[in-house]
């Protein structure tokens, strides 16, 4: 059986320098322009090794690669040691090798199911700022939120306003191929989150352009390190677009992992390739990932929600208590405590299925993956009001800004509940 393994690079292609001074838009340019000159594909290919693209099926073929440009980085399929070890030292020097990882999901508990939306449905507190923000008109104009979930049912009622980019991301890359398609979901999951953040009725911010990439499989909430690289790198071709250079950029994941599955070896080697990651993301690309920190409850936090250049999310109730499933504790890796923020993760209302007489489904659900797009939704209320204020400092942004929450647990709660306020756009 053939086995994979990630090359991440080690170093960013941008000096620090350029990327405190530079204006976004302009650093992304010259990441997509340097993209295609790399020449590892050519001596891959020396070895051996067939190239692959994620939107081309190629079936048969054993030793094989398929490279992510954007993200610089290269997943590798081969049955041949000397092929591996091969690879593997010539990607060596510039590149961190990792093992094609297994991550999921929090699995949410399921709440009441609606047939349709409810007449009276509980709307966001006004403590949150949304009405208020809606109220001025700001509603997510402008800004990218790219989810990577079980997918989006674009049809849903909620949701079928908007003209979603989506893709499918296979197993295989080799065996299948990157579908550019309809948004589909077996599960709800991913549908449930795209409502939260751009629902036409319960959207945070409904005018955000909603990109979706199906990754978790709906029988398990499962995923791979390979699948989520090649979305990744999908989701930074889009600064090929010049229009879209400028515009700020938000990543929603409730995926991840824990240390407890890894050896002490392989966690140093995943933790250090996750940072790698999300440093290009946030750093090169002034791209804010916003992560679940888990449902496993006090003591427990997942990957890579304690790493440093992510918003990590906990769970609140409608009225600010904290929820038990709610992850917290201390970063393995910063030394600092999770979460970053809170979201409102109980008994959230959202978008979630069609049945087979095409009526649109709602469900409550409870989970650090309901609080995660809450947060993800008010940072793009605030990304839409300064296209200057995206990456770090729309981490800050939202983290100064929050509701402190002083009844709470200590370390429970970080900064507090992620709300929208006039005085932070001021």
């Amino acid at each position: 059986m053939s086995e994979k393994f990630i090359a991440l690079r080690r170093q960013p292609r941008i000096d620090e320098s350029a990327r405190t001074h530079a204006p976004a838009e302009e650093t992304r340019a010259a990441l997509v322009a340097a993209a295609p000159a790399a020449t590892m594909p050519e001596r891959l290919a020396d070895l051996g090794l067939t190239p692959v693209q994620p939107c081309e099926e190629a079936p048969g073929i054993e030793h094989s690669f398929e490279a992510l440009p954007y993200l610089d980085a290269y997943v590798v399929k081969t049955s041949s040691a000397r092929l591996e070890r091969s690879a593997k030292d010539l990607l060596a020097p510039e590149y961190l090798i990792m093992p094609n990882l297994e991550m999921s999901a929090p699995t949410p508990a399921r709440g009441k199911d609606y047939v349709r939306l409810p007449d009276v449905i509980p709307q966001w507190p006004a403590l949150s700022g949304i009405a208020e923000a809606h109220r001025q008109g700001i509603k997510g104009s402008g800004v990218t939120v790219c989810v990577l979930d079980t997918g989006v049912d674009a049809d849903h009622r909620e949701l079928r306003h908007k003209e979603i980019d989506f893709r499918y991301i296979p197993f295989d890359a080799v065996a299948g191929r990157m579908r550019d398609c309809r948004g589909f979901d077996v599960d709800g999951h991913g549908t449930h989150v795209a409502g939260i953040i751009a629902g036409q009725h319960l959207g945070i911010a409904p005018d955000v352009d909603l990109m979706v990439a199906a990754v978790l499989e709906s029988e398990t909430l499962k995923t791979s390190l390979e699948r989520v690289v090649t979305a990744l790198d999908w989701l930074l071709a889009q600064f090929e677009i010049e229009a879209n250079r400028s515009k700020p950029v938000i990543v929603n994941m409730s995926l991840g992992f824990s240390r407890r599955t890894l050896s002490k070896q392989e966690y140093q080697t995943v933790s250090l390739g996750m940072k790698t990651m999300l440093d290009v993301l946030t750093n090169d690309f002034a791209v804010l990932p916003i992560t679940a920190v888990g449902n496993e409850g006090p003591g427990q936090v997942r990957a890579p929600a304690y790493f440093a250049n992510t918003i990590s999310v906990g769970a609140v109730g409608f009225d600010l208590t904290v929820a038990e499933f709610s992850g917290s504790g201390i970063s393995p890796v910063t030394q600092e405590p999770e979460p970053n923020l809170m979201g409102f993760g109980l008994d959230v209302i959202s978008s979630y299925e069609r049945d087979r007489k095409n009526r649109s489904h709602y469900r409550a659900l409870s989970g650090t993956s309901m609080a995660t797009p809450y947060v993800t939704g008010i940072a793009a209320l605030y990304a839409c009001c300064s296209h200057v204020v995206q990456g770090p400092a729309l981490a800050n942004r939202l983290l100064q800004s929050a509701l402190p929450l002083p009844t709470a647990p200590l370390g429970r709660t970080g900064a507090g509940l992620a709300r929208f306020t006039k005085e932070a756009i001021q």
